[in-house]
């Protein structure tokens, strides 16, 4: 019993530290530097391209609205059109685990 108690011990203390105030989060992700006609277009599609790639850590990292440390930055070029790149750290919502968390025998 001793040695299955020091093995659970890491292990709860690895998953707190990718847990944040009650959400797990994955590392930071940015997109690709869109480019649109509007900064509208422009910032809608930067957070679509961040979401594809903040989804390849599994399902629920998608959505832009429970990222952290979110970031938009735009720039309009001298044509007019509009550049945007969206970064932030993908999270799961509040009460939602991953789905690869080890499952541990009691």
């Amino acid at each position: 019993m001793e040695i299955r108690a020091a093995l659970v011990i890491p292990l709860i203390l690895g998953f707190a530290a990718v847990a944040e105030a009650g959400k797990y989060c994955g590392d930071p992700v940015e997109s690709g530097v869109t480019s649109e006609a509007t900064q509208e277009k422009a910032m809608i599609a930067a957070q679509e391209w961040w979401s594809s790639r903040a989804g390849a850590l599994g399902r629920g990292y998608e959505r832009w609205n429970n990222a952290t440390d979110q970031s938009m930055e735009c720039s309009k070029d001298d044509r007019g059109n509009f550049h945007c790149k969206a970064s932030g750290r993908p999270c799961l919502p509040e009460g939602t685990l991953p789905e690869n968390v080890p499952k541990i025998d009691m």
